[in-house]
């Protein structure tokens, strides 16, 4: 009887607490305007899968928990609203009113299926045009594909777009061969990267914040400004959530990795959200270039109306790489006997470190459903220390090798910029329109600080079989600054025409002014300017366009084409203080896309691209403007989901890219030579499998790799890369919030060189190694 009893007790108390722990929610939608209820609104909560509906008059009731987070309202027609649930009260009467949205544009919706197939509409394009509708060429890589590969940097994430061939260069600097060209712009959030189109390569950190990374193919200083040729790429970094929601993981793989990431976000009132992340990597490292990356980021997203929103995003990281520079190769570009590729020939006290601010503020205002004005301000301070011995010099018996060429150098770059848009959806007679226009601003300051390297570690010779690699103490010493200092205003319209079901088309203006000042200063090696050196100006001014027309026959295909041009400044001085024109180029693009929803997304390009008024010489003193360079290739892009948990990535891209005319002064590069590290052919696959019913349910299987062809290092195509195909798997076990995996790259140990310095020091891919990863989300 007293177990009886005490039972009941129990009970009673956990109905009690369940009680408490839970809120009904009564109350009306209301439209805005006319102020009479809304039938039919969708009313939900994601994270319980729950919901309900208003009646005829726009009335409603549910219970919820007070862990659920948010009430979502939406219905067809009306943009969507979003309600937090107050915990401290267990009964809410509540009046929600909803605006209704303009439907002279169709409406715009992203998919969100298991795997995350390309989204409909990325914001790379600027425009909110679903891509089908847009003539352009695009790539997304989601977090479920990071996820699955089990990748914490940018060059192996990129490694899914197709078309997009990602170079680690040095053991820390990223750089991108887009169609053939490393002309492109890296974008955070939308934000230029400026150290990329001045460097072509830059250190990237972990991607512990990031959402997904998207790619814009072609030609884009109409869209995003000057150098942009390959195309765009763009890292999107994840936002506030309305549902309190988190993760954790961390990975255990070959050379002694260790990776941590850590996420948590949700909403501190109906108005305000925030999202903080955390990221670190240790790692000895494939051929023992030690890596240390530490990233953390805190956004803050603020509504206090339906019309007024403030974003507040701060990422800060430091890391430290142990340079590498390959390993020096015969003159016939074979592997030299007694080599082991495996063992690093750089000084020990060799180090690359970078420290990075970065600062984004942007408000958004809506006057109505159809005119809305965004501007976003950001600013970030860059720092990049290096030094590296990178000449590794054969002797002629192949048994030692000179560290011939120590590099220092310090950049410190800091970027200002502004950039405001109006966007406005109108019609004028049957033509409907979705307009952009606006300006952007960009302050730089870039300073380089360079010198010699000094003490008796420098020059040495160390031997090519169990070389003793500390050969004495070595250090830089500051000599010189060079100084970038420019200006960029930008003007541009943008406008998406739907003429109608079937035909739209594109148009984006702009007009660019562009101001450089540069000059070398010499130092002391307290950094204090002993000499000024001379200011050179290089002001210019730059029209750029692109247009494109689109043909839907089909409701889930189209046939499209376009036309787009690009310029470049050049920032090169001749020795006597001449400067030269940009460079220009165009690119004719035409293509078909299909797409059926939470199925299947598929793009077949094809493209030409020319660059002309390139800058050349055989050193500082002889710089010219001598030639052309084109590109033409195909590419083609799948993304799939055939059946529930099947899902599959691949592409294809065929490039010839070429040297199309150069001067004659310059013998041993002659027209028809193919480009630097610009393979013809490339391809990408990934795809997995997890079982969806039985006890099994969540177990999963990955299987995929990469294809890049043979490629030239050297203008004079005199030395190349062999072509290599790398194979990676991966099974892993998830569930709602638990998931366990093991990856295994490079399955078959190959031996493979993926970049070169100096023509012939070939850089050593990885040899086989596994991630064991473990992640919890809650």
């Amino acid at each position: 009887m007293k177990k009886l009893v005490l039972c009941s007790v129990f009970m009673l108390l956990a109905i009690f607490v369940n009680a408490q722990s839970n809120t009904t929610i009564t109350g009306i939608v209301k439209d805005s305007k006319s102020g009479e209820g809304i039938p039919d609104v969708s009313i939900s909560i994601k994270s319980l899968k729950k919901g309900t509906t208003t009646d005829v008059n726009g009335n409603f009731t549910i219970t919820v928990s007070n862990k659920s987070g948010a009430l979502l309202f939406s219905k067809v027609g009306y943009a969507t609203r979003r309600k937090r649930i107050l915990p401290s009260k267990t009964k809410q009467t509540i009046t929600i009113s909803l605006q209704k949205k303009s439907i002279a544009l169709e409406e715009v919706t992203v998919n969100s299926n298991q795997n995350q197939l390309k989204k409909e509409v990325l914001s790379v394009g600027r425009l909110n045009v679903k891509d089908i509708d847009a003539p352009v060429t695009t790539n997304s890589v989601s977090s479920k594909i990071i996820e699955q590969r089990n990748v914490t940097d940018l060059g192996d994430a990129m490694k899914s777009a197709t078309g997009v061939r990602p170079i680690n260069r040095y053991g820390g600097f990223q750089t991108f061969r887009i169609r053939g060209f490393n002309n492109f712009v890296l974008l955070i959030d939308g934000v230029r990267d400026e150290r990329h189109n001045i460097s072509t390569s830059a250190p990237t950190t972990n991607l512990a914040n990031v959402e997904r990374i998207e790619v814009l193919k072609g030609p884009a200083s109409a869209l995003y400004g000057h150098s942009a040729l390959g195309g765009i790429i763009n890292i999107v970094r994840k936002r506030p959530t309305y549902q309190d929601q988190g993760s954790f993981s961390i990975s255990y793989g070959s050379f002694d990795t260790y990776n941590m990431s850590a996420g948590y976000g949700g909403a501190i009132s109906d108005k305000l959200r925030y999202r903080t992340d955390f990221g670190m990597t240790r790692s000895n490292g494939w051929r023992d270039y030690g890596v240390e990356t530490n990233n953390g980021s805190f956004m803050l997203e603020y509504t206090p109306s339906d019309k007024d929103k403030l974003e507040f995003y701060v990422q800060v990281n430091s890391d430290k790489y142990d340079t590498d520079t390959g390993i020096p190769m015969d003159v016939d570009g074979s592997l030299v006997p007694g080599l082991n590729p495996e063992t690093r020939y750089n000084d020990p006290q060799d180090y690359l470190n970078h420290k990075r601010y970065d600062f984004q503020l942007k408000y958004s205002h809506k006057f109505n459903s159809n005119l809305e004005l965004t501007n976003q301000v950001s600013y970030s301070s860059d720092d990049i220390d290096y030094l590296s011995t990178e000449l590794l010099v054969l002797n002629d018996a192949k048994d030692e090798i000179t560290r011939d060429f120590p590099f220092y150098f310090n950049h410190q770059t800091k970027t200002l910029q502004n950039q405001l848009d109006f966007s406005y959806t109108t019609t004028t007679g049957s033509i409907q329109h979705k307009l952009l226009f606006g300006n952007s601003l960009s302050l730089l300051d870039r300073k380089t600080f360079r010198g010699s390297v000094v003490g008796p570690g420098v020059g040495t010779t160390i031997s090519v079989q169990n070389p003793i690699l500390n050969q004495g103490h070595i250090e830089p010493v500051d000599e010189r600054v060079d100084v970038k200092e420019e200006f960029v205003s930008g003007f541009y319209i943008q406008d998406w025409l739907r003429f109608s079901d079937k035909f739209k088309a594109s148009i984006s203006l702009r007009y660019d002014i562009f101001n450089g000042t540069y000059y070398r200063d010499q130092l002391n090696n307290n950094r204090v300017v002993t000499e000024n050196g001379v200011r050179t100006d290089i002001p210019k001014t730059a029209f750029t366009y692109r247009g494109g027309l689109v043909y839907q026959p089909l409701e889930n295909m189209s046939i499209f084409t376009s036309y787009s041009n690009y310029f470049k400044p050049s920032r090169r001085i001749a020795a006597d203080g001449r400067v030269f024109d940009p460079e220009t180029g165009y690119q004719v693009e035409g293509g078909l896309k299909f797409q059926k929803k939470n199925i299947l997304t598929a793009t077949l390009s094809a493209f030409y691209l020319l660059k002309n008024n390139i800058v050349d010489g055989s050193n500082h003193n002889n710089l010219k403007q001598i030639g052309e360079a084109d590109s033409k290739g195909l590419e083609l892009d799948i993304e799939a989901q055939p059946i529930k948990g099947l899902y599959i990535n691949a592409g294809y891209a065929y490039v010839d890219a070429r040297v199309r005319s150069y001067d004659e002064a310059f013998q041993s590069i002659k027209a028809g030579n193919v480009l630097r590290f610009a393979p013809k052919n490339s391809g990408n696959l990934w795809a997995t499998y997890e079982i969806q019913k039985s006890r099994l349910k969540g177990l999963g299987f990955g299987f995929g790799g990469n294809y890049v062809g043979e490629n030239y290092t050297n203008s004079e195509n005199t030395f190349k890369l062999p072509s290599y195909t790398t194979l990676d798997g991966t099974i892993y076990y998830e569930t709602n919030k638990v998931r366990i995996g093991l990856n295994i790259n490079n399955l078959t140990d190959e031996l493979y060189f993926t970049d070169a310095i100096y023509d012939n020091q070939f850089f050593v891919g990885p040899g086989r190694n596994f991630r064991l990863n473990l992640t919890y989300k809650f």
